[in-house]
Formats: C-alpha cells, sequence, structure tokens
C-alpha cells in the first residue's frame, strides 16, 4: 500500500483518467452512487481545485485569545476534450514516478464553457471545454475530498484499480479532506 505519511504536494508533470459516478442519494445514513463511471481517456487538460476556507476570531482583553479555521467544500475547474456531468476522480503523475489520486465525492457543475481560438498560421490550438463547479462535504461522512499521495503504480495496483471503479472506495489510510 502506499506510504501514509507521503503527504508532501510534489510538482505534478501530468493529469489523467478523469473519472465521473453520479450520486444517487447523500443522507446520515450514507451516500450511494451509481455503479457505472464515465472515464475520459486522453481528453482531460487540466484541473485546479481551491479549498473555501471559514475563518473567525474571539478577542479577550485587546488580544487574540482564540481563532478557528475550517475547511468548507470549495471550487474545482477542469478543462477536458468532452464532458458530461457527475462526481469526479483523477491522478496526476510526478517526477518520481509515483501518482497522487484525488476524489470529490459530491461535485456539482456549472453550464460548461468553451475555449477556442483562431489558427494563427501554422500553429494550432483546440478547443477545449472549461468545467467550473463546487464541491462540498458529504451528509454521510462530512468529508468533502478524499486523496492519497505517493501512490506507486507498480506496487499498489489493486488500490487504484479499486479507486477508479468504486465511486465509495476512498482506501483505508486515505487522508481525507486534506
Amino acid at each position: 500500500m502506499a506510504n501514509k505519511t507521503d503527504k508532501r504536494r510534489r510538482s505534478t508533470i501530468n493529469v489523467a483518467r478523469l473519472t465521473m459516478w453520479k450520486q444517487t442519494s447523500d443522507t446520515s445514513e450514507g451516500t450511494t452512487f451509481e455503479d457505472t463511471a464515465y472515464t475520459w481517456d486522453n481528453s482531460l487538460n487540466s484541473v485546479k481545485y481551491t479549498p473555501k476556507m471559514q475563518t473567525n476570531e474571539q478577542y479577550g482583553d485587546g488580544i487574540k485569545a482564540e481563532d478557528f479555521v475550517a475547511k468548507d467544500g470549495g471550487e474545482i475547474d477542469i478543462t477536458v476534450n468532452g464532458f458530461g456531468t457527475g462526481d469526479t476522480a483523477y491522478y496526476t503523475k510526478r517526477p518520481d514516478g509515483k501518482i497522487n489520486l484525488y476524489k470529490f465525492p459530491k461535485t456539482k457543475f456549472f453550464p460548461e464553457g468553451e475555449d477556442s481560438k483562431q489558427q494563427e498560421g501554422t500553429t494550432i490550438s483546440y478547443g477545449t471545454a472549461n468545467l467550473k463547479g463546487t464541491y462540498s462535504p458529504l451528509i454521510s461522512t462530512r468529508e468533502d475530498s478524499y486523496k492519497r499521495y505517493g501512490v506507486d503504480p507498480e506496487t499498489d495496483k489493486t488500490l487504484i484499480e479499486k479507486w477508479f471503479a468504486q465511486a465509495d472506495y476512498y482506501g483505508d489510510d486515505t487522508a481525507a479532506g486534506t
């Protein structure tokens, strides 16, 4: 299994295997997804997620006595060649040969935008779909995302296949909500 303590955010050199499942329910008893996933092969160009933070401070005698910071979902921006709706999972490759796995189980996308450019001489620019959405915590687990850093594609094949085969599989020692 992947090293549980490897939380270093190493530079990534590629992003791949965008997979989506349709969420059917999210209650305090549990979250369910459709069994069938859709994977975009060779179409994921970029992903950027930005956590939304809630903060509050309490002062006493003119000095900060207490402060509170909580993560409350966030925004996700995906660039693909083709798009549908669902819940997302993808991975990034690292220069050291390992991969980082990401899962955002409760994601809602806004209507897609498209990026097309004029061909200039011999320069060709491909059109892409830009997806923007929000991700939020599940009611059942209170987690808004799951990540595995430093997964070895050779020794952790079973973990990787389960990650992309089951919408509700997050791994035994997955870094939840980090």
